[in-house]
């Protein structure tokens, strides 16, 4: 299959348009966390969501374009939500800050693991956490910012501009990696207290 053949129709701009493609959306997310996969079918996921498949044609050639959206928005909207926390830390400590950082992180990813688990089973290409590629410099840009603000707390040899860069691909990788090899890790705490060690020795030189 190729990879224009992944790709929605069009692209909603209407509102009712774009209200139809997220309920579809939100059928195709529920039905990937119940049943097997290859049970789904664009039919199924046009009754789940209560449109016609003709409805459905409109925006998706077939099940794996619908998927794949899918995966775009689940990302998309982790990231969003994950760094729209972020921005409210000024009054942390880069301790306290590197806590809230992996606790917000994990929480989210936690929050939607079962689909992220089905969309990484189910689907080709970058993972499910891969992130929007677009938005990395803007992120590292953030984040460097955020460690220029506790520049004093960090230890005297940190790289603040490759330490930026490194911080973001090394959560979002082990974060990857626990989603189908060590999922327990997300609730009993284990996730999130490894990398807090990790990140302590790595930006301050301290547990």
């Amino acid at each position: 299959m190729t990879d224009s053949s992944r790709r929605p129709r069009k692209a909603p701009r209407q509102a009712r348009s774009q209200a139809t493609v997220s309920v579809i959306l939100d059928a195709t997310a529920l039905l990937l966390v119940a049943e097997d996969y290859q049970q789904i079918t664009t039919n199924r996921i046009a009754e789940r969501a209560g449109v016609s498949i003709g409805s459905l044609y409109q925006y998706f050639p077939n099940r794996e374009a619908v998927v794949g959206l899918l995966k775009t928005r689940t990302e998309a909207e982790i990231s969003e939500a994950v760094w729209r926390d972020l921005m409210d830390t000024d009054r942390l400590n880069l301790r306290e800050f590197v806590n809230f950082v992996l606790r917000t992180a994990v929480g989210r990813h936690a929050r939607d693991l079962p689909l992220l688990q089905a969309l990484m089973q189910n689907t080709s290409g970058p993972n499910p956490l891969q992130g929007p590629s677009h938005r990395l410099p803007q992120r590292q840009g953030l984040l460097r910012v955020m460690l220029d603000n506790r520049a004093d707390q960090l230890r005297p040899d940190f790289d603040r501009e490759a330490g930026s860069f490194f911080i973001l691909t090394m959560v979002r990788s082990a974060l990857n990696a626990a989603i189908p090899h060590r999922s327990d890790a997300f609730a009993n705490g284990e996730l999130e207290r490894e990398l807090t060690i990790i990140l302590s020795y790595y930006l301050m030189g301290e547990r």
